[in-house]
């Protein structure tokens, strides 16, 4: 007679918990801040590595929660997903959200092209457009990759869920902004921190629609990388000279983007956010 061990039970993954969330919060938050101190000691700011710690906090927390926590990575969104035109929206919105301040400026005499912008803007971006990728995909693995789906997994509505993840990842940004001072922005930072903030909130929305709809990271990736691409191209002297930074810059929160921004969410959320298919693995 010959007998069989019993199966061992397989591996499941943690159900999502409020103290994951909590752990994951309070955690890029401690990292921001100590990536801010170190920034705002060093004589080069973007480059120390406080600026390293600031941005790999996301994906450090994540992936610690999935691993260390035994949280998986069913819900991660790490496929390409369904509903792929969404990648088409990532690849073009702000591109096109940013000619508008740079053609209406040009128009008004506020944007001055530098000699040679053509050229200098195709070399900005090319050989910048690997690292925005990259940094971008540490912030979302995180952002969209974690914090979403973790927050849907508890019942979290939608757009609460879309905001909540908005504001973290606002006040995630002051310590950066805070350490680079003037050399962030031109603009008092009373006054770009709050219109950054409500960009922020408005890309949440947007790139959080996105991670429900198609069930998968990569748009907002996608989406984060090329805004941050195309932007640091236009804000350098080599390529544009602008008069009035705050109404024409070719940021999310200038005065030209930010409306235009706003109500890009408000029509993704209304069109298709209210009929999400949820943001489970596609």
């Amino acid at each position: 007679m010959t007998t069989t061990a019993p199966a061992r039970p397989a591996r499941t993954r943690r159900p999502a918990s409020r103290r994951g969330v909590l752990v994951y919060a309070v955690g890029v938050l401690v990292l921001s801040v100590l990536g801010g101190l170190v920034m705002a000691s060093s004589p080069d700011p973007e480059t120390s590595a406080g600026a390293l710690l600031f941005v790999m906090s996301p994906i450090l927390l994540a992936v610690g929660l999935r691993t260390i926590g035994r949280e998986g990575w069913a819900d991660a969104g790490l496929r390409l997903g369904r509903e792929r035109g969404w990648y088409a929206v990532a690849l073009l919105l702000f591109p096109v959200l940013f000619l508008v301040p740079v053609a209406l400026g040009a128009l008004l005499g506020d944007v001055h092209l530098a000699p040679g912008a053509a050229e200098r803007f195709a070399v900005l971006f090319a050989t910048g457009l690997a690292a925005r990728l990259t940094f971008a995909a540490f912030e979302e693995f995180g952002w969209r990759g974690y914090l979403e789906p973790r927050l849907a997994a508890l019942g979290v509505p939608a757009l609460r869920r879309h905001l909540a993840v908005g504001a973290l990842w606002a006040v995630w940004h002051v310590p950066y902004i805070v350490a680079f001072g003037d050399g962030y922005t031109g603009v008092p930072l009373g006054l770009q921190i709050p219109m950054f903030s409500v960009a922020v909130l408005a890309m949440a929305v947007i790139w959080g629609v996105a991670r429900d709809r198609t069930g998968s990271v990569w748009p907002a990736v996608l989406g984060h990388g090329m805004a941050n691409a195309v932007a640091w191209p236009l804000l350098s002297a080599d390529v544009l000279v602008l008069d009035s930074p705050l109404v024409f810059g070719a940021r999310p929160e200038s005065l030209v983007v930010l409306p235009l921004l706003v109500l890009t969410a408000v029509v993704v959320y209304q069109r298709w956010g209210r009929t999400s298919v949820g943001t489970v693995p596609a």
